[in-house]
């Protein structure tokens, strides 16, 4: 009897006519001795028949005992919640008022999609950025930011069904100051939030900037 790479018996099958023939051979004087000795042989041929089984069942715990053990319960990932994601506006909130970049960056996934809409009269241009892009983008707005002069409102958080992921909306007003003059700019934002590491961390990112509205 061989055995196949998973532990698995395999029996080996003889196909010519000459197995055939000395099996029919082992079958008649098998009966021909059981009819000749009698009763006295029954207990001997059961032993002989029970031996294969208990092989079999010898073999079938070999191969039950060889399984893998099951793998360990998979643990639930943390759902986003409204507290987490408020958590995680206020921790920006306080990082602009700041000035603080990495405050910021340290929220945004490393992979995040960054655009930017900037709106100038009846001009319109959108930007791609990639996280170190808004990186500088971020130190130049805060350069010109007036301290304590920024603000969120009209915040709007969209938890999905299956709670992975939240969709954040609101505005902002920023009042910047060049060259001794300040104007006020209006943003609108909208974030999607997903779980990464145990905490809410920004995947997506939009801003729209319509530009000085004084």
């Amino acid at each position: 009897m061989a055995s196949q790479e998973d532990g698995t018996p395999t029996i080996e099958h003889r196909g010519s006519a000459g197995g055939a023939k000395t099996g029919m051979i082992a079958i008649g004087l098998g009966v021909v001795v059981a009819v000749a000795v009698g009763v006295g042989m029954a207990p001997r041929l059961m032993d002989f028949v029970r031996g294969p089984s208990s092989s079999a069942r010898t073999v079938s715990s070999s191969i039950s005992s060889s399984q893998p053990a099951p793998s360990p319960p998979v643990k639930p990932e943390t759902p986003v919640t409204t507290e987490s994601i408020e958590t995680l506006l206020a921790d920006l909130d306080q990082a602009v008022k700041r000035k603080d970049v990495e405050g910021v960056l340290r929220h945004i996934a490393p992979d995040a999609v960054i655009l930017i809409h900037m709106k100038q009269g009846a001009h319109h241009q959108t930007a791609l950025l990639s996280r170190e892009e808004y990186r500088k983008a971020l130190a130049a707005e805060f350069a010109f930011l007036s301290a304590d002069n920024s603000a969120r409102v009209n915040t709007k958080v969209s938890l999905a069904p299956d709670e992975r992921s939240a969709k954040i909306s609101f505005k902002t007003t920023e009042t910047l100051r060049q060259a001794e003059r300040e104007f006020t700019v209006e943003g609108e934002h909208t974030l999607l939030v997903t779980m990464r590491g145990g905490k809410p961390t920004i995947v997506s990112l939009e801003r729209d900037v319509p530009g000085d509205s004084t």
